[in-house]
């Protein structure tokens, strides 16, 4: 038991190791370069490189800027949707609950899927109305830039200019390539809960606590007896 203890205390992402474990098996070296149908792919979440537009007008690279190495969330969206399917208006709650995370632990980054029509202005316009704080980047790829990452994301034939009624947001820990998505419409408190789920954790440290169904004599939820 005490052996169990030291190992446990060395790990620096508690929650993680198979996920970790099953990354390292996929990949070799921090950058693992591949290329698939004629697309390279980086690091351990193997996503393309594309060049985009930020809101607050910068030029920069997608994956090696504001992705890399990061935990973060990706969803498409449009302006022009907004109203009928309001996912920005939704992750801005979540936003609001991760509060000073958003940056230092955890970015948001929304893709227009109307390059054409959603112009760097009007992007910075739409950031504000929904009072995006500091970590949360609208980016527009030009020159159909969006295809490989739709692709990636198992967007296959949809048109994101396109009005949706249904969608998701991918969310991941590019460090470790640990990547999961849940519904863009998704109650904030679980969204919220899911994407902590991926965040590096604390070594662990103390007496081992027993996981599962509360005792009868003990105080606490039902159905869990982890301690947080």
């Amino acid at each position: 038991m005490n052996e169990r203890r030291k190992f446990l205390a060395g790990l620096s992402l508690a929650g993680l190791l198979p996920a970790v474990n099953a990354a390292q098996a996929m990949t070799t070296g921090q950058e693992n370069e591949h290329v698939h149908s004629g697309v390279q792919l980086y690091g351990r979440s193997q996503l393309p490189e594309t060049a985009v537009e930020t809101h607050d007008g910068r030029n920069v690279q997608l994956y090696g800027d504001l992705i890399r190495n990061k935990v973060v969330m990706i969803n498409f969206m449009s302006i022009a949707n907004e109203e009928s399917f309001p996912i920005t208006a939704s992750l801005a709650k979540v936003a609001k609950l991760l509060g000073d995370r958003m940056e230092k632990e955890v970015r948001i980054i929304s893709i227009t899927g109307d390059p054409e029509n959603d112009t760097v202005e009007r992007l910075a316009a739409f950031a504000e109305k929904f009072g995006a704080p500091k970590g949360w980047t609208f980016v527009r790829a030009p020159n159909g830039g969006n295809a490989a990452y739709a692709s990636r994301l198992y967007r296959h034939g949809r048109d994101p200019s396109r009005p949706a009624s249904v969608d998701l947001v991918h969310y991941g820990n590019d460090a470790v390539g640990l990547w999961a998505s849940f519904p863009a419409l998704i109650a904030p408190d679980d969204a919220l809960w899911r994407v902590k789920s991926v965040m590096n954790g604390k070594p662990v440290t103390g007496e081992l606590v027993q996981a599962g169904p509360r005792r009868l004599d003990e105080d606490g939820p039902s159905f869990n007896n982890r301690a947080i």
